[in-house]
């Protein structure tokens, strides 16, 4: 059962965060009779994993939607973990050709409490400035793994792309962020657009979740919490363990099948002291 809850720098210019604003606070944004320019009641993302041809969509797909703080790929993102995105005008036809770093998943990088703000996720931490103990990256833009194609079509895979192959994960060192948010924000050329759980649903079915066995702790200003597996979160999962799912225990249930238990804890002891430089350098 799954209850929705209550890194590679890229380009996320000035005029890239203007537009985002405009039009999220514009009945009437100036876009709306420009060809060539994503239209957010259109253009939208869907979660996908396995092969790219025949993928796993929706909930078999979500399911392999989970981090590490430092994206080792040991029972984290796993099978391709990513999302489709569709990117179309506002008469439905496919805008080919936007720019990789123009598709993005976007971090604020820290919480407001930690001096971080923005449009982007605000409990993701993915920072250097609190997180040096080892190094983090400074993460604000998950990248689509090329332009958009023909059909507007690209592809965000998680754990970093590979060249020539979208969609298919090959380890990105530069993807590292540890806790999660009750919703990842996408943005196409500065506009937000929504998801879909499968490519037949409809358009805000779905919002973009990932776990992460670090979920406890580093929201604060406390140094060297922000991307590290620790004991804490080890007990966070320990004390769920039988419980029910509710909008705060539904991040424990890293596999996905609908209770909290062994497996679970498990998972977050094979993580046990991850961080950015832990085990793997970079």
């Amino acid at each position: 059962m799954s209850i929705p809850p209550a890194a590679r720098p890229c380009r996320v210019a000035p005029e890239f965060l203007l537009a985002a604003l405009l039009f999220t606070t514009s009945p009437h944004p100036a876009h709306a009779k420009v060809s060539g320019v994503p239209d957010a009641s259109k253009s939208f993302f869907v979660p996908q994993a396995g092969n790219v041809a025949t993928p796993a969509e929706g909930t078999l797909a979500t399911r392999f939607f989970r981090a590490c703080p430092n994206n080792d790929g040991s029972g984290t993102f796993l099978s391709n973990a990513r999302i489709k995105v569709v990117v179309l005008d506002l008469n439905g036809n496919p805008i080919g050709g936007v720019a990789a770093a123009d598709v993005c998943v976007l971090f604020n990088g820290g919480t407001s409490d930690q001096g971080f703000f923005g449009i982007g996720a605000d409990s993701i931490v993915a920072n250097s400035a609190l997180n040096n103990d080892p190094v983090c990256p400074d993460v604000r833009c998950i990248e689509a793994d090329g332009p958009t194609d023909i059909d507007g079509v690209t592809y965000i895979t998680f754990a970093g792309a590979t060249p020539g192959s979208p969609g298919v994960s090959t380890r990105d060192p530069s993807r590292k962020w540890g806790h999660f948010d009750a919703e990842l924000p996408v943005f196409v050329m500065g506009y937000k657009i929504q998801g879909r759980l499968t490519s037949g649903s409809a358009i805000g079915s779905y919002s973009l979740l990932i776990k992460n066995v670090d979920l406890a702790e580093g929201l604060g200003i406390e140094p060297n919490e922000g991307a590290v597996v620790t004991i804490a979160d080890i007990a966070s999962v320990m004390y769920a363990v039988g419980t029910a799912i509710t909008p705060v225990t539904y991040w424990f249930d890293l596999d996905f099948n609908g209770v909290i238990g062994a497996s679970d804890f498990n998972l977050v002891v094979a993580h046990f002291n991850h961080d950015c430089d832990t085990p793997l350098n970079p």
